[in-house]
């Protein structure tokens, strides 16, 4: 006669069940941890202070790089950094590399994104900053099929 130990049967489920849920809350902890590592932002952005603390502050930074920011264009916009990049943040990122940033450093940080109109180009300067400096940022026109360049691209032509 074949006999069912439910004692057994139990004691298996509750540790499984235990295990489980202790795997888990690792699984957990380490995607919740990362995103408590974010960088502190550097003195510095592309040879420049990276203050960004006040709008004279950023337009003096846009400024620095040769552009003609119309301080009265001003707009602002509150965003996340996601904390898992996709294909748009991948791309976004190559661009930011190549003035020398880097936002996987700040994957998961709440910043502000300060956009300006530059006054000889009509293009749009993006500057993205976080604890009151400049992380990144980009030089673009509004049209849908326009061009995004990175900053400091106009005194490298």
């Amino acid at each position: 006669m074949y006999r069912i130990n439910f004692t057994d049967t139990v004691k298996k489920s509750v540790t499984l069940t235990i295990f489980a849920f202790f795997l888990l809350l690792c699984i957990f902890s380490l995607m919740i941890g990362s995103t408590f590592h974010i960088a502190d932002p550097p003195g510095t952005y592309l040879g420049i202070s990276s203050a960004a603390g006040s709008s004279a502050e950023r337009t003096d930074f846009l400024r620095a790089l040769g552009y003609c920011p119309n301080d009265e264009s001003e707009e602002s916009e509150d965003v996340t950094i996601p904390a898992v990049f996709g294909d748009v943040y991948t791309r976004y990122n190559e661009l930011q590399s190549l003035s020398g940033g880097d936002l996987t450093l700040y994957k998961g940080a709440h910043c502000t994104r300060y956009t300006y109109t530059d006054s000889e180009t009509g293009k749009r300067l993006n500057l993205l900053v976080y604890n009151d400096r400049v992380i990144g940022g980009d030089v673009c026109t509004a049209a849908l099929d326009g061009e995004m360049e990175p900053l400091g691209a106009k005194n490298n032509k």
